[in-house]
């Protein structure tokens, strides 16, 4: 675009290239924070069969079943948008 003006010409030009940078910023930090799930529901695992140990089979088990959801939730969710077709979404972390 091009607007003149007496004193001269301003010119602005569209900044597409910043959606991409946008993109792929939240795509890193959605990788930090299911690195960080996957951690932590590693942790609810261990800490379950630890329960288990100690003779508390109740708590022991939903800690396990916690665990195993929040760790595996990346692949959980995706499996989801793959089988509602959503697979091409504009944020992608298959890279972490």
């Amino acid at each position: 675009m091009n607007f003149s003006s007496l004193s001269g010409s301003i010119e602005f030009s569209p900044a597409l290239a910043q959606v991409t940078g946008l993109s792929d910023g939240v795509g890193k930090a959605m990788g930090i924070v299911m690195l960080i799930g996957f951690i932590f529901g590693t942790i609810c695992v261990v800490g379950g069969g630890f329960a288990i140990r100690r003779g508390d089979t109740d708590a022991g088990k939903l800690s396990i079943i916690g665990g195993l959801i929040i760790a595996g939730a990346p692949a959980i969710i995706r499996a989801l948008f793959t089988a509602f077709g959503l697979g091409g979404s504009a944020v992608d972390i298959t890279w972490f």
